[in-house]
């Protein structure tokens, strides 16, 4: 998959579900989930990480910016 449909695919599951998981991205073939989400945080995105409950994934969660993420994903 391409960087810019990786990037789309993230930005995707950040607006449907309001996260993004590391699990979900590797099965999607996307393994640099961390520095999307870096390049997201440098664009203003605000996110809060971390590990699930039983440490079984990594979960980013966005602070209710879907507008933010609308202009992203149309850039």
């Amino acid at each position: 998959m391409k960087e810019a449909k990786q990037k789309k695919f993230i930005i995707n599951q950040l607006l449907l579900k309001g996260q993004v998981s590391r699990n979900t991205c590797l099965k999607n073939y996307i393994s640099r989930l961390g520095a999307f989400m870096c390049d997201l945080k440098e664009q203003g995105l605000k996110y809060e990480a971390g590990y699930t409950e039983h440490k079984t994934d990594y979960v980013y969660k966005i602070k209710g910016q879907k507008r933010l993420l609308k202009i992203l994903l149309n850039s």
